[in-house]
């Protein structure tokens, strides 16, 4: 027998759940669920997958595209009609009578139009559910890990460039440009969230718009941004100092750094969110700066930039083997600036491989 590819061990996954609920089907339209499950990149498509085959649904735009890119499953492209129509049309033909469907993506227009669909004899029943596909994405398989990693170090080598670009009188979103052009130049298609570059005491401003501020000597330079490749994204987040730092500006980094590399020392299978969240926490209070750390340490990281589990004092996550998650201790002082420190990481059984290695020091010239 030959070995499943990754596709379609994520959809027989999903369909062993389908059939423990007792569905006949169960309707996905959250198109990044609808990548994982099927490799498709496009950006219209519903899936409705059973406990035994399934179905792919698009329209015309993408004829070539599905053949090229989806597998494991029965196609159909339409053209001419609706997808109402189309799911009206196969409800009938397939007997499905106990469908679930993906509440946090269905609005309450569509949900309404649903609701006067009848299978071959009854009314459909109609199920709700919430995070099937999402809690499949927590652990990554290889191939995911490989794209983790290759987008890691997209950054990595942007990081190396912008150090490089820095000078007196040089603007954030002039950074901004050269950080999107190089990230274009390795290979993403794109970031993989709107970057952050700040200068000077602008660095307090934890998810802060690069502006037209210029950089002087003595200032702080965070830059948070992560690349896209093959769809996974990577998260990473350097503070340092533009010259020479001062007293305080050094003891702060290298608290922070402590922090982080504490945090990411908890991190295992089998940890709590709320525990690695605690063990790196607890350094910056224990410095006097608790209430400058004002957000929980990490979040999941792969086919979206925040997924889960999270690593914070409010988580009830439980690390799995596999989970990638970013470790991000950080402090903010108003008039002063903040530090940030950031690399995602993947959970191992006894520890963790963190994915982004640049410099990580108050001075990376």
């Amino acid at each position: 027998m030959s070995e499943l590819s990754p596709h379609e061990s994520r959809l027989k996954n999903l369909s062993e759940k389908i059939a423990i609920e007792g569905l006949n089907a169960l309707w996905i339209t959250n198109m990044v669920n609808i990548r994982y499950l099927t490799g498709f990149t496009g950006s219209y498509a519903q899936v409705v997958a059973t406990p035994h085959k399934t179905y792919f649904y698009t329209d015309g735009r993408y004829r070539e595209q599905v053949d090229q890119e989806v597998s494991g499953c029965e196609i159909r492209v339409f053209v001419g009609t609706t997808w109402l129509e189309v799911l009206s049309e196969e409800i009938l033909d397939r007997d499905w009578s106990h469908i679930g469907f993906e509440g946090t993506h269905l609005n309450v227009a569509l949900y309404e139009k649903i609701q006067k669909l009848k299978s071959k004899s009854d009314p459909v029943g109609w199920k709700s559910t919430s995070g099937w596909v999402e809690e499949l994405r927590i652990a990554k398989d290889e191939s995911e890990k490989d794209a983790l990693r290759r987008s890691s170090r997209v950054v990595d080598q942007v990081f190396d460039r912008l150090v490089l670009e820095l000078r007196e009188g040089i603007t954030e979103k002039e950074i901004l440009r050269k950080m999107l052009n190089h990230l274009w130049e390795y290979g993403a298609t794109g970031p993989s969230f709107d970057p952050i570059v700040l200068f000077g005491a602008r660095s307090s401003l934890p998810h802060g718009q690069p502006s037209e501020n210029t950089l002087h000597a003595g200032d702080w330079v965070l830059l948070d941004f992560g690349a896209v490749v093959d769809g996974y994204c990577s998260d990473c987040t350097r503070t340092f100092v533009f010259g020479e730092p001062d007293t305080i500006q050094s003891e702060r980094h290298a608290l922070i750094y402590e922090a982080q590399k504490a945090g990411i020392a908890a991190v295992r299978a089998g940890a709590s969110g709320k525990g690695v969240d605690a063990a790196s926490r607890r350094i910056i209070e224990e410095a006097g700066l608790g209430d400058a750390f004002m957000h929980g340490l990490g979040h999941g990281v792969g086919l979206e930039i925040h997924e889960p589990p999270r690593l914070a004092s409010s988580s009830k996550d439980i690390l799995q083997n596999g989970a990638v998650v970013t470790v991000e201790p950080g402090i903010y002082i108003p008039g002063w600036g903040g530090i940030r420190i950031e690399d995602a990481v993947i959970v191992g059984e006894e520890s963790c491989e963190p994915l982004t290695s640049c410099d990580h020091s108050i001075s990376p010239f």
